[in-house]
């Protein structure tokens, strides 16, 4: 089998589907050498090619131009989501392994390296990079069960980045629908997931984060 084959196979049984967006931890390196982690959802294109669409005045796109390779970590530990969504202008180089010199999260149940082949525009300030996947690692091959309470606690992760935002911008219409969704997230998790959960932990976390930023 050659390495193209290889690389769309490993895609497929990952559960890579067109068209549809997953979510991922993408990692990157700076010219500088500096790492970044972010999570960031990933649309599968085409057999070996994904679009990233990052916003332009993050760190994932700076990098992502300027060295034109990444890494997409798969992971099931929902509390790297939100440790590597709100960084607060740190990143801990605990999270990191390396590999060629290329980082990827530490504890990863798989991984992906890719380069960026094309960029576009898809709104004043965001970007759609078409990368090419070069080779895949899966570490982790026993199936896993799906939990509601990690779907949702992603899902809660994603909507407090907006959150954030919006109220910084101070649009308030938007910042109440955030919340709406996030309120049904947590009912979600507060059903489903036990007290002591990580899924717990990271709910309650991002309520406390939100109460501060309003």
């Amino acid at each position: 089998m050659s390495q193209k084959e290889e690389v769309q196979e490993s895609l497929d049984r990952l559960g890579f589907q067109l068209g549809e967006i997953v979510e991922t931890i993408v990692t990157s390196r700076s010219l500088g050498g500096e790492l970044n982690a972010a999570p960031m959802g990933v649309t599968r294109k085409g057999p070996r090619t994904i679009d990233v669409k990052p916003f332009l005045d993050t760190t994932t796109y700076k990098n992502l131009r300027d060295t034109a390779k990444g890494m997409a970590n798969i992971s099931y530990d929902v509390r790297l989501f939100l440790e590597t969504a709100f960084k607060e202008g740190s990143v801990n180089p605990d999270w990191f392994e390396g590999r060629e010199g290329f980082p990827h999260l530490r504890g990863a149940d798989a991984f992906l390296f890719f380069s960026v082949i094309d960029e576009t525009r898809v709104s004043e300030g965001r970007a759609c990079l078409t990368c090419q996947v070069e080779w895949v690692k899966v570490l982790t091959v026993s199936p896993k069960v799906f939990s509601r309470g990690f779907a949702a606690a992603i899902e809660a992760v994603i909507h407090a980045t907006r959150i954030e935002i919006f109220i910084r911008e101070g649009k308030r219409d938007e910042v109440e629908k955030r919340l709406q969704r996030f309120e049904a997230c947590r009912e979600t998790v507060e059903r489903v997931s036990p007290e002591g959960s990580p899924n717990r932990w990271v709910m309650k976390t991002l309520e406390e984060r939100i109460r501060a930023w309003r």
